[in-house]
């Protein structure tokens, strides 16, 4: 593979290795297993990964390494879970023993919920060897409509797992403003704030501590980043009721403390880390000009947590 192939990946056309896992006629690609490719695909392996959903893609790796001096790999994938991140890590610490893998967990009030795993957490033996049997059978038995969880074959990718171009990134070119997309993102979301948990937080929970545990095991301490939204959606929030779901998200990560050792940062407001409000596609995900400063903030809060 060239340099040049080395740098973007294009769904349409994935690196050589990649594509020997998926085989012609293997549908439908997830982000898990995708990403799990790109990490075999790296010469060496990281020592710095980046965890959460859809809003952590845009971290770059290339600007991790320049503030840590670490090698880098977003591990963010769409609707990630604590079991998502529990069965990367244990893929990350079973290839590499002998690397002190360190960690940003990016969060939100959600990332705890018991919700049916990801169809593309199923699909991949890679990831679901760390999982128990009976957990996987049972969660096989769920139905769970698909739809939208594919990786659509324009989304591109960096070789270190960094989302490069999707659909919000389509939407700008067509002219489309952060005002509209805003408004059309708030009359969808702001009821689901109102609203109550869609599911308990007790397997999530439980997945999240054996992953803060294992890290601990392997001498690391997380870093914890509570990811932020944009002023106009976090007060339309705020005003709905979504303050007491907050603080208990809040409440119960304080509450391990001094059970497991991680770092944790509070990025809910820009402020915390002199965001930008320009800096979203819409009330949650944040381009690569606010990844790059909550990166910069993470280290400037806790450089310890990199060393």
């Amino acid at each position: 593979m060239t340099a040049c192939a080395a740098v973007l990946f294009a769904l349409g056309g994935p690196d050589p290795a990649a594509a020997a896992h998926f085989g012609a006629a293997v549908t439908p690609v997830y982000d898990r297993g995708y990403k799990v490719d790109l990490l075999a695909s790296l010469a060496q392996p990281p020592e710095l990964v980046i965890f959460g959903g859809s809003r952590a893609q845009r971290f770059e790796p290339s600007v991790a390494r320049e503030l840590t001096g670490l090698p880098s790999f977003n591990f963010a994938v769409q609707n990630s879970r604590p079991e998502d991140v529990y069965a990367m890590s244990r893929l990350l610490f079973w290839r590499a023993p002998s690397v002190r893998l360190r960690c940003i967990w990016a969060l939100q009030a959600s990332s705890l919920a018991d919700s049916p795993l990801h169809p593309g957490l199923l699909a991949d033996d890679r990831l679901t060897q760390f999982l128990p049997e009976y957990f996987l059978r049972e969660q096989r038995e769920v139905v769970v409509a698909t739809e939208g969880r594919e990786l659509a074959s324009d989304n591109e990718f960096t070789a270190r797992g960094q989302l490069l171009h999707n659909a919000y990134d389509q939407r700008l070119a067509r002219g489309i403003s952060l005002a509209t997309t805003l408004s059309g993102y708030l009359s969808k979301m702001v009821p689901k704030a109102a609203g109550p948990m869609a599911y308990t937080q007790t397997r999530a929970k439980r997945y999240f501590e054996r992953t803060l545990q294992l890290y601990n095991l392997h001498d690391v301490e997380p870093v914890l980043v509570i990811m932020p939204y944009h002023p106009t959606a976090l007060t339309a929030f705020r005003e709905a009721g979504w303050e007491a779901k907050e603080q208990s998200f809040k409440t119960y990560l304080e509450s391990l403390r001094g059970r497991y050792r991680f770092h944790l940062v509070d990025y809910t407001d820009i402020a915390s880390f002199n965001g930008l409000e320009e800096g979203f596609y819409d009330g949650a995900h944040v381009t690569t000009a606010n990844s790059r400063r909550i990166l910069a903030q993470v280290v400037r809060d806790v450089p310890q947590a990199f060393r």
